[in-house]
């Protein structure tokens, strides 16, 4: 049994702790020795380090007229300086906004208008940016732009001596997160640092990562998901962050890490394993055969794992033999071989990315939440998942369904309200402190959550058939390497037609193939392959191919690559008539 780390005992008073505020006092405290940031060009901060900065920016920014309540707004990548930033911010009660670097200009105007925010904080690639937002929006008074050669300069180097802190409360707001749009305009929800403590609280019960773990930022931290997982809960936990950029470059640092926690969304993990098995296309043929063997017996084993537990001792005893020689260096390769828990959530999980996660040895669980949730109300218990199914709920929150099939939920763990917004509030927000999540779903008898779709996204076609967008398109979307993203219409239709969006050339796909009509007719199949999956009402009909991906810059897909349907509906409105009209391309059955 290991020892007892000698500060464990002070962290766990950080977990305790009232506010987010006293918790990265008391974790400093603990720990000011050990390492808290690292940078991409070889910053290196420790908790005692970091907490010195977060003092100092803070008078820099009561020197820049801030002051308790209100809002200051962060356009930076994912590098030390907003980690102390924020963290200056809320040891003086100052509300921070995050704001997405690649979101579209009008939606950044929206939100600094919206959060009400005065003065902005940015690095050297979004300058341009907040010039422009200062020019646009009669709220915000200044910009400060850090990093660089100067790292935090502009906010500390100014003369003059404030008052650092200020003494903040559980009811406080913490920060204002903007929702994903995927369903009108973005929304700000107040998440008080009451709520923020209780999420991370609640979670660390389920998910017992210990003191001084690794991690890895590198989703927007305008996320909330990526907030609490790489920013707030560190400053319980004593962890080692290392800020990566570009999330483009997550499985180049991975190595350098090994992580002991990793969170992704779905498609960072249906990206690593379209990676994997690229690479295994080139390996020798004995290893690519064995952890093709090993894969494929772990996926089955993972999709039957009820069923399976007495049943398939051969299958198992074959899964751990080819395992431990083809896919435990496969999970060193990738530099996730120390990983104590493994995530995904912030979107649908299709059950073929879990079963692959769990094929390759990865102990993966789901997260399920929302932003006015502070992130999770749902978290599978290591060792207890069910495929298709996620929880039960953290501790201290409620779960349970409406009449409708909605999911609701209630907790230490939910928003104030909307930012400026009561008719919004009350409409998600009830009077008996219920959130109606606008999920539909299944409760089971040990408190398991399963999501069967969205309130607002079902398809009703003509014909007056309910039916599940997401459904159909990971059934879609399975098995075939070309795709990317899978997009249905038929709301109101006759039948459903499909956009569909092909893997880049150079990504990985392992199709190793230039003939055009040859990937026309592998999509072809690949869409009659998903109908047999799906009722009659459900099948696709006719698709497209559409040539260019979509990425957050495009705005038809958030920044955790959400597709947002009403945009995409707009954007191939032209398109989907012809779909409707008889053109396009339709399955082809073998």
């Amino acid at each position: 049994m290991s020892e007892r780390p000698p500060h464990a005992d002070a962290l766990r008073r950080a977990l305790d702790a009232p506010t987010v505020a006293d918790a990265f006092d008391l974790t400093a405290d603990a720990v000011a020795d050990h390492p808290a940031l690292r940078g991409p060009d070889g910053q290196h901060y420790t908790w005692g380090a970091y907490r010195s900065a977060a003092r100092r920016c803070a008078a820099g920014l009561a020197r820049l007229g801030l002051r308790p309540g209100d809002t200051l707004g962060l356009l930076l990548g994912n590098r030390p300086e907003f980690h102390i930033v924020d963290a200056a911010a809320m040891t003086i009660g100052v509300t921070t906004c995050s704001l997405y670097p690649t979101a579209p200009q009008e939606e950044l105007r929206h939100q600094a208008d919206d959060s009400r925010m005065s003065v902005l904080v940015c690095d050297a690639a979004g300058r341009e940016q907040a010039q422009d937002l200062l020019r646009d929006c009669p709220g915000l008074r200044e910009t400060v732009t850090v990093g660089g050669p100067h790292g935090l300069g502009a906010l500390l180097d100014a003369p003059g001596s404030h008052p650092y802190r200020h003494r903040v409360r559980p009811d406080d707001i913490l920060t204002v997160v903007y929702t994903s749009g995927t369903t009108g305009a973005p929304k700000g929800a107040e998440l008080t640092h009451g709520a923020v403590r209780a999420t991370g609280r609640a979670f660390l019960e389920r998910v017992p990562l210990p003191a001084g773990s690794r991690l890895v930022s590198y989703l927007p931290m305008a996320h909330i998901a990526e907030r609490c997982c790489s920013h707030y809960l560190p400053m319980v936990l004593g962890a080692d962050v290392t800020c990566c950029p570009e999330a483009d470059r997550l499985f180049s640092v991975l190595p350098r890490v090994r992580p002991h926690w990793l969170f992704s969304v779905p498609r960072m993990w249906e990206k690593l394993r379209t990676r994997l098995l690229a690479e295994l296309a080139t390996a020798p043929e004995d290893f690519r055969r064995g952890a093709l063997r090993a894969l494929e017996l772990g996926e089955a084993l993972a999709h039957g794992e009820d069923a399976a537990h007495g049943e398939d001792a051969a299958v198992r005893a074959e899964y751990a033999r080819l395992e431990a020689g083809h896919l435990a260096p496969v999970r060193t390769l990738l530099g996730l071989d120390e990983a104590r828990f493994v995530h995904v959530g912030a979107a649908p999980v299709a059950p073929a990315t879990m079963a692959f996660l769990r094929a390759l040895g990865l102990p993966a669980g789901e997260i399920w939440g929302m932003t006015e949730l502070c992130a999770a109300a749902c978290v599978t218990v290591s060792g207890r998942h069910r495929m298709g199914w996620i929880g039960p709920p953290l501790p201290g929150v409620e779960l349970r369904t409406a009449d409708d099939g909605e999911v609701l939920v209630r907790g230490a763990t939910t928003m104030r309200g909307y930012r400026g917004r009561p008719r919004e509030t009350a409409e998600v927000l009830d009077a008996e402190g219920w959130v109606h999540t606008g999920d539909l779903g299944e409760v089971a008898d040990d408190g398991a959550l399963r999501i069967t779709g969205r309130k607002k996204d079902l398809i009703v076609n003509a014909y007056g058939k309910n039916m599940s967008p997401a459904r159909i398109e990971e059934r879609i979307g399975h098995g075939e390497p070309l795709i990317d993203q899978v997009f249905v219409i038929g709301d109101g239709r006759p039948y459903n037609t499909a956009l569909i969006t092909l893997v880049a050339l150079g990504s990985g796909s392992g199709s190793g193939s230039s003939d055009t009509d040859t990937d026309t007719d592998r999509i072809r199949r690949a869409v009659a392959h998903g109908n047999r999956h799906l009722s009659r009402p459900e099948r696709v009909r006719r698709f497209a191919v559409v040539e260019n991906t979509w990425t957050p810059h495009s705005g038809l897909v958030t920044p955790t690559l959400k597709m947002r349907r009403r945009a995409i509906g707009r954007h191939y409105r032209d398109l989907i008539d012809t779909l409707y009209a008889g053109g396009g391309l339709t399955p082809l059955e073998d």
